[in-house]
């Protein structure tokens, strides 16, 4: 079950531009699976010993964090996979890293949600969100919310709890506040912007809160 995982060359194909596509290779088995990384180098620029581009590439560093970034992820899912007893083949580990977690923080995926449900004629809506979002600017400080969901765990939920009553809500407001917010980490999670298992609101019970009316 163990597989290797690297990123090279593939000398064997050359694109219109006369560069060479970098692959993800991944080798289980004595068979490979590859999935191209999108970019491209020069033959000049590569050292096909090493499986790195050389000193003279003029996007090294640019390259050597995306062949990095692919590494981990990959060698993650994979642990991941064994953690849980799960079978996997080289094929399956490619194909499934097409769901992989979109890189979008919490300020951009709240302002995309706000602008969609106004295009959509949901207004209502949108101002629940619009009103979550400015909540949660204003507990930052007035500065953009430019972290991503996984930022947001129990340690937040309560500095953000402690924060609202210091301001003098009431429970009521503050069931309100957490339900828009965990709405809003379930569109996330549907999104494939956070994996569900980061939910904090799963542990973090809204259920403390005391919203009954005398």
């Amino acid at each position: 079950m163990d597989a290797t995982i690297s990123v090279i060359c593939y000398k064997s194909k050359t694109l219109a531009n006369g560069e060479h596509p970098l692959m993800l290779r991944i080798a289980q088995n004595g068979k490979s699976t590859y999935k191209s990384l999108k970019i491209s180098v020069a033959a000049k620029h590569w050292d096909f010993e090493r499986n790195v581009p050389k000193p003279n590439n003029p996007n090294k560093d640019l390259i050597q964090k995306i062949i990095l970034k692919t590494k981990l992820d990959y060698q993650q899912k994979i642990l991941e996979k064994k953690a849980n007893s799960e079978e996997f083949t080289a094929s399956s580990l490619i194909n499934e890293q097409k769901d992989s977690i979109k890189a979008k923080t919490v300020e951009e995926f709240y302002l995309s949600l706000i602008e969609d449900l106004k295009q959509k004629g949901r207004i209502g809506n949108s101002y629940a969100y619009l009103n979550s979002y400015n909540t949660l600017r204003n507990f930052n400080k007035g500065k953009k919310l430019n972290y991503t969901f996984s930022h947001i765990d129990v340690s937040f939920c309560k500095k953000f709890e402690d924060w609202m009553r210091s301001k003098g809500n009431k429970d009521t407001t503050l069931s309100y506040q957490f339900r828009t917010l965990r709405a809003t980490y379930n569109k996330a999670i549907e999104a494939k912007i956070v994996a569900r298992e980061k939910n904090p609101l799963i542990e973090y019970k809204l259920s403390h809160f005391n919203t009954k009316t005398h």
